[in-house]
């Protein structure tokens, strides 16, 4: 026997879950997507903690920012002393290989530009601009990090030559300069 009621109310079921899938797979599809995002920052950033990266991504800050911002100190720091030595550069270009910053893609043709030709003050100028404004939008915490992480890598990229004959220290006392404005911009 059709019963146009209970054909109706059937119908209207079946609406309403197929509704309700929809819902749970576009929620689904946008937690893989934070996921995949909160992943790409840590890859970029060397930063662990997830509400750090959720506070980045909530800044609408990409991988691609967060490896400049990550990597611009690090080519202030190679050319410190006026050239970049290959022990400099070995190191940058393994901090961009860990970053994401995979080889002939154009963000590591202007890496390797940049460890060529010195890309004049004015982009450390820009990116302690970028810093500060970061600095007013970013928890505390996403800072702390954030400063942790790109003051590690420089002082990696400084120890990485220097010294004479493994005597004294690695770090020049020109890296030491940019490595306390790289600090400065932090406070």
């Amino acid at each position: 026997m059709n019963d146009p009621i209970h054909e109706r109310g059937r119908s209207l079921e079946a609406q309403f879950f197929a509704t309700k899938d929809q819902q749970l797979l576009a929620k689904l599809k946008q937690q893989m997507e934070a996921e995949e995002s909160r992943a790409s920052l840590e890859s970029a950033s060397g930063i662990h903690d997830a509400a750090v990266l959720d506070s980045l991504l909530a800044q609408n800050i990409t991988p691609e920012t967060l490896t400049c911002i990550g990597l611009i100190p690090l080519v202030a720091i190679a050319w410190a002393d006026g050239n970049v030595e290959e022990a400099e550069k070995e190191a940058i270009l393994q901090a961009a290989d860990s970053s994401g910053v995979q080889s002939g893609s154009a963000s590591h043709a202007i890496l390797e530009h940049w460890l060529q030709v010195h890309p004049g003050a004015e982009l450390l100028a820009s990116w302690k601009a970028y810093i500060a404004e970061l600095k007013n939008t970013l928890e505390p915490a996403a800072i702390n990090q954030l400063k942790s992480s790109i003051l590690d890598r420089a002082e990696t990229v400084a120890k990485s030559a220097g010294g004479f004959l493994g005597m004294g220290s690695k770090i020049s006392a020109a890296e030491n300069l940019v490595l306390d404005e790289l600090k400065g911009a932090f406070h």
